[in-house]
């Protein structure tokens, strides 16, 4: 059994964080398929997810796409590069229509001086983020099957959802499409869909109103106890 350091969804923030978003930024609607941030932009805003999804691409130059993080509500994206203004090395899109609260540079800086605590929830977001992304990458990298890394992507999005004890279905918090799956955990569409009709032959996963399932059997053996045991995964900060 393999253990998992990480997870492909960004870290939820503090909660005084996500009072100061609230608070002090500006609220803004994004459609599904907006690209908030493009490769190579200097960002300006800290962005925290009221609603919605939005996803990280790697894009190549031949068109290919890659996943790197997914971010929902209650987490924030664009701290760091907005603290550090370097170009980024991503692009930023809604997979969801998304509601999001953005805060300034200026402010974010003008909040660290003015409060230290929030300012070091602020830092540990940021490392914590980066932590993430790198352990994620690696992790995939060493898994040996497209089965165990759908496996870790299910355990993923269901840790999101914080469940507390064993339930015979699980609700993921999100339905990505076959390709955008793929896009995750680095293998076809093809793959990801052979797979899901397996399962769902098997009785393993179902799908209901836009909404999958996922079966307390795919997981009870060798990693049902990692869903409840938040010691693998990391911190959430």
């Amino acid at each position: 059994m393999f253990m998992f350091y990480s997870s492909i969804t960004s870290q939820p923030i503090s909660d005084r964080f996500a009072n100061y978003a609230k608070c002090n930024g500006i609220e803004a609607e994004f459609k599904k398929g907006t690209t908030i941030l493009n490769e190579g932009d200097i960002v300006q805003h800290m962005f925290y997810v009221k609603e919605g999804w939005v996803a990280h691409y790697l894009d190549n130059p031949s068109g290919d796409s890659r996943i790197s993080c997914l971010v929902g509500p209650g987490r924030a994206f664009g701290t760091g590069p907005a603290f550090d203004q370097l170009p980024i090395p991503v692009n930023v899109r809604t997979i969801q229509n998304c509601k999001v609260y953005m805060v300034t540079r200026k402010d974010l800086i003008q909040a660290m001086n003015e409060d230290i605590t929030l300012g070091m929830e602020m830092i540990c977001n940021v490392t914590a983020r980066c932590r993430t992304l790198f352990e994620s990458f690696n992790f995939l990298s060493n898994l040996a099957t497209p089965e165990e890394r759908i496996i870790y992507y299910f355990l993923s999005l269901l840790h999101f959802s914080k469940y507390k004890e064993p339930m015979d279905w699980y609700e993921l918090p999100i339905n990505l499409s076959h390709t955008q799956i793929g896009q995750i955990i680095g293998t076809s569409r093809v793959t990801v869909c052979q797979i899901f009709n397996n399962y769902k032959a098997e009785g393993k996963i179902k799908s209901s109103q836009q909404k999958l399932f996922i079966s307390h059997e795919l997981i009870s053996h060798k990693y049902c106890k990692l869903l409840f045991d938040n010691s693998t995964f990391s911190p959430h900060i």
